[in-house]
Parts: structure tokens; C-alpha cells; sequence
């Protein structure tokens, strides 16, 4: 990455405030000058933005993926069928292969839900989880939670590239 001088780069940046003042540009042409801090914040800015590219084509490269897994098992699934009805036509249920072994299986059984609301109610789970958006809004108003503070984040960046 960059080796940074924090704070040799402090240390000019507090003295060339001193003489510029409220000069902004004055401040940064002349910090510029003395430092690296401006070349370093460029090449800085070249990384992360470099970064968001791959992170963004890693993320469509990885959408790629998915689609191509889902086709192939939905291929998968279609042979399964052939194979299937390839072993009823052989009136077989079992069949040894040099490739492999094909059994056909018994169907399972699994619930199937027609309508929740008429379920028992001993027969249903109940998940309670913390309002955090009324927590926050209460905390926010000044009111005490029990169990419950903000605590902040860490600092962050905007960058917007021209």
C-alpha cells in the first residue's frame, strides 16, 4: 500500500495553516508542495475506486455463476426424469451400471400447509425479535430502553468521483 508520515504530514499541514489562514487553495496548492499527502490521497483514490470496479464484476461474475449452477441443476433434474422413465419403460427399479448404480425410490412424505391459520396454535413456533427502528426512534426521543443504548459507528468517507 502507502507508507504515510502522519505525522510529519500534521506537523506541515499545522504550519502552512498558520500562514494561509481560511486560503484554501492557497492551503492545499502550498501542502501539496511540501508533502506527498496529495499524491498519496490520488493514488489512494485510484485504489478504491479500482476496488469498487473488481468488487462490482466480481459480484455480476458471481451472478454468472449462480445462473449457470441453476441451469445445470435444472439439466440435472431433467436427466433424472429421462432416467426415470427410461427404467419404467424397462419395467426396472434398480439397474447396476458400469457408471453407476440406478435405484428408483419411494416417494417421501413432507407437510404440506393448505391454510396456517387453522393450525393449532401448540403446533406453531412463535419468533420475537427487538423493534430496533421503535428502539431507536424512543432512544433518539431522549426515553430510557432497558437493555438497550446507541452506541455509534465508526467514521467514514464520502468519495464522489468527478
Amino acid at each position: 500500500m502507502y507508507y504515510v508520515d502522519y505525522e510529519e504530514i500534521r506537523r506541515k499541514a499545522d504550519q502552512i495553516r498558520e500562514l494561509c489562514g481560511d486560503d484554501e487553495d492557497t492551503f492545499l496548492d502550498t501542502l501539496d508542495g511540501e508533502t506527498d499527502a496529495m499524491d498519496i490521497l490520488g493514488g489512494l483514490l485510484t485504489l478504491r475506486e479500482e476496488e469498487k470496479q473488481k468488487q462490482k464484476m466480481n459480484k455480476d461474475l458471481a451472478a454468472t455463476y449462480k445462473q449457470r449452477a441453476e441451469r445445470s441443476n435444472n439439466k440435472q433434474d431433467a436427466t433424472n426424469i429421462v432416467i426415470m422413465q427410461l427404467l419404467d419403460a424397462m419395467n426396472e427399479k434398480k439397474i447396476q451400471h458400469a457408471f453407476g448404480t440406478v435405484t428408483i425410490t419411494k416417494p417421501k412424505q413432507k407437510v404440506l400447509i393448505t391454510d396456517e391459520k387453522q393450525i393449532p396454535t401448540q403446533l406453531l413456533t412463535v419468533k420475537t425479535s427487538p423493534d430496533l427502528t421503535a428502539i431507536k426512534k424512543q432512544l433518539d426521543q431522549g426515553e430510557f430502553v432497558p437493555g438497550c443504548e446507541i452506541q455509534l459507528g465508526n467514521r467514514s468517507i464520502s468519495v464522489r468521483i468527478k
